[in-house]
C-alpha cells in the first residue's frame, strides 16, 4: 500500500527527469562542453621580446612571475617561475597584441596548458609545458595609470577653464 507522500515523491522524481522531447538549453550545452577544459591564467613580465616562429604562424613569448612566501626563518623568500606561451596567428586580436610585446612588458595571458615529454641529448627524459594563449593583454603600471588619470583630469580642467570662441580665439578674461 502506498501513501500520499510516497506518491508525491514518485511524481516529483518522474517530473525531474527530462523526456526525449526536451532539449537542454544552450548554456547547459556550453557548461557540459567546457566542464573539463584546461584553462590557465598567468601574469608576469616579458623575459625577452616576442618572437615570430613557424614562418609567422605563431608568436612565442616567455614570461617571469615572482612568488613570495614566508620561509622557516620568518624571512620573505621569492621564487621566480618562468612560463612559455604560444599565440596562433588564427587568433588575430591576441596575435597582434603578442607580436608587439617587448622585454619588461607586464602581460596577462589566458589559455590552455600543454605538456610534452622529450629525450635530451644526454639520454634523460624531460617534460616541458607551454600555454597556448587565446587571450593576451598588455597591462599598464598602476603608478602610470594613476598619473595618466590625474593628468587627464588636469587637461580636462584646463580645457573647461579656457573657452574657445567660434573664431578660434580665447576670449579675454572678465
Amino acid at each position: 500500500m502506498t501513501t500520499a507522500t510516497e506518491n508525491n515523491n514518485t511524481q516529483t522524481q518522474t517530473n525531474n527527469t527530462p523526456t526525449e522531447t526536451e532539449t537542454p538549453t544552450p548554456t547547459e550545452n556550453l557548461q557540459e562542453l567546457f566542464a573539463d577544459t584546461n584553462v590557465t591564467m598567468k601574469s608576469g613580465r616579458m623575459v625577452a621580446d616576442a618572437e615570430l616562429i613557424a614562418k609567422g604562424k605563431f608568436v612565442k613569448i616567455r614570461i617571469a612571475a615572482n612568488k613570495q612566501y614566508m620561509g622557516a626563518d620568518n624571512e620573505i623568500k621569492t621564487n621566480v617561475n618562468y612560463f612559455n606561451a604560444l599565440v596562433s596567428s588564427n587568433l588575430q586580436e591576441a596575435f597582434a597584441v603578442a607580436e608587439a610585446l617587448k622585454k619588461g612588458d607586464w602581460v596577462y595571458i589566458k589559455g590552455e596548458d600543454n605538456t610534452q615529454s622529450f629525450d635530451t641529448p644526454e639520454g634523460y627524459k624531460q617534460m616541458a609545458s607551454t600555454t597556448f594563449a587565446y587571450k593576451v593583454v598588455l597591462k599598464r603600471e598602476k603608478q602610470t595609470a594613476v598619473k595618466d588619470v590625474k593628468n587627464q583630469g588636469e587637461n580636462e580642467q584646463d580645457s573647461t577653464d579656457k573657452a574657445v570662441t567660434p573664431t578660434g580665439n580665447t576670449p579675454a578674461p572678465q
